[in-house]
């Protein structure tokens, strides 16, 4: 996944590349209506200048980093 490069040539890793959260319908709900922080179902990997897509991931350790709430699988 690291190879790709998006129209402006950044590749994942670059500043320009960013971790952008995408939710269900229901995280949406939950996000918008109940004003909580849902888990992201999976993670897009965006140019900030072309918004090209480079990839996703669904790495619980990722997943669990961007809702805000600690990964229970992992001990601390």
């Amino acid at each position: 996944m690291r190879d790709r490069t998006c129209h402006c040539g950044n590749r994942i890793g670059d500043a320009a590349i960013q971790e952008e959260p995408e939710f269900t319908t229901w995280g949406w709900i939950m996000l918008s209506m109940l004003g909580m922080t849902p888990r992201p179902h999976h993670i897009a990997f965006r140019c900030m200048h072309c918004r090209a897509e480079l990839g996703q991931s669904r790495d619980p350790k990722l997943l669990a980093r961007r809702s805000g709430r600690p990964n229970n699988s992992v001990s601390a």
